[in-house]
């Protein structure tokens, strides 16, 4: 079943993967799927940045995944990372220590990603030198030392996600350690 419209002026029209039509008139971006059997519904995104569009749809090209699939990712990394920020006031407290513009604060409380390693052992002294939240993702084995106590992992630790294996000691709350994790295939306490 195929959805058709009439192009209007001033419209731009691109056609994307086989049955996927993206409409572009201003500031509204249209996505539609067509084919017999539908995923997801169609969802108009008003006020949508056509540049970052553009380059989310290079990206997802070069990575060979949809848009759909680079755009879902993109917001549960984004949903991450705010959940991982609580509450407000670290961001109000961001912004006065900084003492410089709010996106500086706020760039401050975002979490350093660290991906892409086979493995790595993360020490108390580790987050205390570099003083700033992580996210870490797409880590083979992620070992924390003895010296990481609940404290260090709840003020450095936002987010553990896509790794194979994650290591806590022992003294860490087993709930705590979890809700830190996220899509990870085996987490151990030592």
């Amino acid at each position: 079943m195929s959805e058709s419209r009439e192009e209007r002026p001033g419209e731009e029209v691109a056609v994307t993967p086989p049955g996927v039509t993206v409409r572009s008139a201003g500031k509204e971006v249209v996505v539609r799927a067509s084919g017999e059997e539908r995923l997801s519904k169609d969802i108009t995104i008003r006020g949508l940045n056509p540049e970052l569009y553009n380059s989310v749809a290079e990206l997802s090209r070069k990575l060979g995944i949809s848009i759909g699939e680079a755009i879902n990712e993109a917001m549960r990394l984004l949903l991450d990372v705010m959940g991982g920020l609580r509450s407000i006031q670290p961001l109000v407290e961001g912004v006065k220590e900084a003492g410089k513009s709010i996106s500086e604060g706020i760039s401050n409380l975002t979490p350093v990603p660290i991906s892409g390693i086979e493995e790595i052992e993360l020490s108390k002294e580790d987050f205390e030198k570099f003083g700033r939240r992580v996210l870490i993702s797409n880590v083979r084995k992620v070992v924390f030392s003895q010296d990481v106590d609940e404290a260090t992992l709840e003020k450095y630790v936002a987010v553990i996600r896509d790794c194979d294996e994650v290591s806590f000691p022992k003294s860490i709350s087993k709930l705590l350690a979890l809700s830190k994790c996220r899509d990870v295939d085996r987490v151990t306490f030592y």
